[in-house]
């Protein structure tokens, strides 16, 4: 027997598709791994994301945090895609990617890498600035 989706699962599903093309997870890709990546960086079944992403989620609040870290948004505001929580108005800004956050996307371990990845970073944003 066919699962039926409900409205918010369906919200729900656009919204986290949406972020996770915008956060480089290639989930609409055949041939593509983001819903591999999004699963272990989430911490999430690759069943629950194929799940998500298909309306067909069942959605507790608990398991979001890792998915919402992953997607790099706030909680509250997963939450609201999913229906959990009331939209209470325009959805906030979407918070800059830090250099570390960046780095730990990029596989970059070492304190030493990290730190030169930051340098780097630093001096591209400062000749940017200048053109």
């Amino acid at each position: 027997m066919a699962s039926r989706q409900n409205p918010a699962s369906r919200k729900f599903a656009r919204y986290v598709r949406d972020e996770a093309n915008k956060a480089n997870y290639a989930v609409d890709s055949s041939i593509g791994d983001g819903k591999t990546r999004l699963s272990k960086e989430s911490g999430m079944s690759e069943a629950d994301i194929d799940k998500i992403l298909k309306g067909e989620y069942e959605i507790p609040a608990g398991p979001l945090k890792p998915l919402a870290a992953a997607l790099d948004v706030d909680l509250k505001e997963l939450l609201r895609a999913a229906g959990v929580l009331e939209d209470k108005g325009a959805r906030p800004a979407r918070r800059s990617l830090s250099v570390q956050l960046a780095a730990q996307r990029l596989g970059i371990k070492s304190p030493k890498n990290v730190e030169f990845f930051q340098i780097l970073v630093t001096a591209l944003l400062d000749a940017e600035k200048r053109r």
